[in-house]
């Protein structure tokens, strides 16, 4: 059969039995595939698309029909997280920023930080709050001071801190609470509840307010503290002030009594008998001259008399100006003899030797004493000892207490008569 290029149209003799073979073109070189020449190509069938269209076309309908019926589901609701919660800053209490400056004074403390206790301190108004006091009014300003002498005001408030005895010792103490009472720009008041932390004084609890002023840093330092008043105290001592006591703020921050002094004479109930055994003992007490056995006998004497001796020691201490070390000795044990009798140990006398600086405090002492008479001295009896709790819980009838003040009284005059014999 004759074939014809379907590219070059270039006719070629091939067999009948190869028409559908591809064939390669002798002209151009191009393959195709061999039919008779003048015969049209073979067309592929339509038929089996349609039917297959029709095929999906009938599933798209039944598919749209069943799920036409169905109520589409309801989309789930969309749950907002809640908003995130700020914490409230602390702008008074115990973990706001003026309190945290407190408790790290009070942290620093009981570590023996010095350095940074040195640190939270603001030592120029410090100098300025020593200044205003008689004591160091002397000090010279800020402006004059050398670099060591700036540095030795810390030092100085460090060693109270940490090695101190008065409620400013705060290496003793455990702050318990705090809140900021007052807020400033440039200086604010806290106050801090504490209690004990040694073995000694772990019963006790003090409120302090400590003042703080912001440098030019932006930092909040220390720079006054001292014991808190209440309104009720402060009631009490508008009542001490009609009595001639005083309460003297001291540089540690602390308080004191105060009264004037004056000589004092017996007791309006003490018999003539025990005046002249008291002005004995006394004298004896004293005499530097006689034998140490003879004025222990003297001071034993003394304690056993108790209070009706008090005025006349008082008197002895408020007389005995400190003009050489025989007199210093005398005013020493005179003040040792009191606290033995009354237990009070506020009044502090601790000389090094006779001079101005051990006469102030002698007069400080005695002044203490006074205020401690007048405060008290009335309602005192005697030493305060244990108290056996079984016998504070029943009360005493007036038959009991009779007898239990006849047998004090006979106590007493047996260790004045064991005394007196030296036994």
């Amino acid at each position: 059969m004759l074939i014809e290029c379907t590219f070059c149209k270039a006719s070629a003799q091939f067999p009948d039995s190869k028409e559908g073979a591809k064939v390669k073109c002798g002209a151009c070189g191009k393959v195709y595939v061999a039919r008779e020449k003048g015969a049209k190509p073979s067309k592929t069938s339509a038929t089996p698309f349609i039917i297959g269209g029709g095929v999906v076309l009938a599933l798209g309908v039944i598919f749209f029909l069943v799920n036409s019926s169905k109520k589409p589901a309801a989309a789930p609701p969309v749950v907002k997280a809640p908003p995130v919660q700020e914490k409230p800053v602390d702008r008074t209490g115990w973990n706001s920023e003026l309190v945290m400056v407190v408790r790290d004074a009070y942290t620093a403390a009981s570590q023996a930080n010095d350095y940074k206790l040195g640190g939270l301190l603001d030592a120029p108004r410090i100098l300025e709050r020593w200044r205003a006091t008689p004591e160091k009014a002397s000090m010279p300003a800020w402006s004059d001071m050398t670099s060591t002498d700036r540095a030795n005001i810390a030092t100085e408030v460090v060693r109270e801190f940490t090695k101190g005895s008065g409620p400013l010792a705060i290496a003793r103490w455990e702050l318990l609470d705090g809140q900021v009472e007052a807020e400033g720009d440039s200086e604010s008041l806290v106050r801090v509840k504490a209690k004990g932390r040694e073995a000694a004084n772990q019963s006790e609890l003090i409120t302090l307010d400590w003042k703080l002023a912001k440098n030019k840093d932006g930092q909040w330092k220390l720079f006054d503290w001292a014991l808190y008043v209440s309104p009720e105290a402060k009631r009490a001592t508008g009542g001490l002030a009609a009595k001639g006591v005083e309460k003297v703020k001291l540089e540690d921050g602390g308080f004191i009594y105060q009264a004037e002094p004056r000589p004092l004479a017996h007791l309006d109930d003490t018999p003539p008998e025990m005046r002249t055994r008291i002005d004995s003992a006394v004298a004896r007490f004293l005499d530097f001259s006689s034998r140490p056995r003879e004025r222990t006998t003297a001071r034993d004497e003394l304690i056993a008399i108790g209070k009706p001796a008090i005025p006349i020691l008082l008197t002895q201490f408020y007389e005995t100006k400190l003009v050489d070390d025989d007199a210093l000795a005398k005013a020493t044990n005179v003040h040792l003899l009191l606290r033995e009798i009354t237990g009070y140990d506020k009044a502090v006398f601790s000389p090094t030797g006779s001079g101005p600086e051990s006469e102030k405090m002698r007069d400080m002492a005695v002044r203490a004493w006074f205020a401690w008479y007048l405060r008290k001295g009335e309602r005192f009896e005697e030493k305060a000892q244990g108290v056996d709790l079984l016998d504070a819980m029943i009360p005493l009838t007036d038959k009991e207490k009779r007898e239990l003040e006849r047998d004090k009284a006979r106590e007493a005059e047996r260790a004045i008569d064991k005394a007196k014999s030296g036994g």
